[in-house]
């Protein structure tokens, strides 16, 4: 499959690299500035190394309400390091864009990011390439989209399982990359099952011809991963085990997972085929 609607050439190309490889994307989710900047720096440019294909690099909240308890916590840790909205955020950040040769997709929150008009500066200073908004309605997310897109920043969208078709119709119409979450609730909920992701990617795969497609939530072992991308999503998300890496400062088991996981995502003839 050729991506043809990306805004961002660095996706498409990153894409295309791994296609080329037989590969899907590892897409891995830290958190700016956690637990110190200089070890946020080190850990995301390794993890890099070790495999990730793309950093969702996490912007600091005091209230980020839809992530679980690990992720809670690496915001905190963060926040308590300076790396608060510009002041502290955006000097690192431009030391991590200089620093990683992958594309970087800014998660955060509509009060930081859209309110105080972080993305803004993320994209005027070109340090970013997609947009993951969890908190934005869809109305939301096509604003951005028409704004940002002729900039070459794609603003991610987000479909889970419990949607009806119409919704996912709506939710793909004009989208360039889709987030399907595996299950409804918080990042990083250890109870959480993880099923059906053959059956949600063949719901949204024709409504989104030619546009990116990964999973996440509950992707915490490189099995997942695999499944993930048997599924037949281009790409796996992975978050909370790699913040909680981060957290414990497990650096050498944080690298070795993001490897084990990224061998992972080598595509089965019948996935190349798809």
């Amino acid at each position: 499959m050729t991506l043809k609607i990306l805004h961002n050439p660095f996706n498409a190309e990153t894409y295309r690299a791994a296609q080329e490889r037989g590969e899907a994307l590892l897409i891995g989710y830290l958190v700016a500035g956690d637990p110190t900047a200089e070890e946020s720096l080190e850990m995301i440019q390794a993890s890099v190394q070790a495999g990730i294909d793309i950093i969702e690099l996490g912007v600091p909240s005091p209230d980020p309400y839809v992530d679980g308890e690990v992720i809670k916590r690496a915001h905190k840790r963060a926040l308590d390091a300076g790396a608060a909205a510009s002041e502290g955020l955006l000097p690192l950040w431009r030391r991590i864009r200089r620093g990683v040769s992958s594309p970087i997709w800014a998660m955060g929150y509509k009060r930081e990011l859209v309110e105080e008009a972080l993305y803004r500066s993320l994209a005027e200073e070109k340090l970013i390439d997609a947009l993951v908004l969890p908190d934005c309605s869809l109305e939301e997310q096509i604003r951005l989209q028409n704004e940002l897109g002729p900039a070459g920043i794609d603003v991610v969208r987000f479909i889970n399982s419990s949607m009806d078709e119409e919704a996912i119709r709506r939710t793909c119409d004009g989208a360039t990359i889709i987030y399907a979450q595996s299950y409804s609730g918080t990042t990083g909920d250890p109870l959480a099952r993880v099923q059906g992701l053959g059956k949600l990617c063949d719901r949204i795969r024709p409504h989104l011809p030619g546009g990116l497609i990964v999973a996440g939530f509950g992707l915490r072992t490189p099995d997942r991963v695999g499944s993930a991308v048997d599924s037949g999503f281009d790409g796996a998300v992975v978050g909370s085990v790699l913040v909680r890496c981060c957290e414990n400062r497990e650096k050498d088991y944080l690298y070795r997972l993001v490897a084990e996981m990224k061998l992972e995502t080598a595509r089965s003839d019948k996935e190349l085929n798809r």
